[in-house]
């Protein structure tokens, strides 16, 4: 059987995990550290789509991002459209077993593109912020490896609903 993607379902998870970030991410904010639910959500949806799906679901993943967030306006969607492109190119890979390690690795990435982004932004807009090396070390670094472990435990999953299985009359 052949497994193939579901825009539809990637449409859906990465609206619901926007609304997770949206709704429980100030309740689980430490810090500097949060869990990145719209990011995750991206990674793991867009995965097995087409190269364009992936970047144009990616980048308004980022936009819903960025209009349900209270941040600066344009960071989300840069972060969900270089999440998109990520990895779409990572997954055409595609080795059983290895999908899930090499996405977690791509929302690290993602997680420290955005958490990079985001103090650019403020500080370009006059916002301010902490020093780069101190939010590196406490925020960004941190960040990255608390979404990319959050990332794995859930990664198996996503993917299978992503995933739609073709029954054996319809390949013929």
């Amino acid at each position: 059987m052949v497994e193939q993607p579901s825009v539809v379902r990637a449409s859906i998870i990465v609206a619901v995990a926007a609304l997770l970030e949206a709704v429980l991410g100030p309740y689980l904010t430490f810090g500097y550290v949060s869990p990145k639910f719209a990011l995750i959500g991206i990674v793991f949806a867009v995965s097995p789509l087409r190269d364009l799906q992936a970047v144009l679901l990616g980048f308004f993943g980022g936009i819903l991002l960025d209009s349900l967030s209270s941040g600066l306006f344009g960071v989300g969607a840069l972060a969900g459209l270089a999440a998109g492109a990520l990895s779409s190119r990572v997954s055409a890979v595609r080795r059983k077993g290895t999908e899930r390690v090499l996405l977690s690795q791509v929302v690290a990435v993602s997680v420290a593109f955005f958490g990079l982004l985001g103090w650019t932004a403020r500080n370009l807009a006059g916002y301010g912020g902490p020093p780069l090396a101190e939010y590196a070390v406490a925020g960004i670094l941190p960040d990255a490896l608390l979404n990319a472990v959050l990332a794995y435990l859930v990664g198996g999953w996503l993917l299978k609903i992503v995933n739609v299985k073709s029954h054996a009359w319809e390949s013929r």
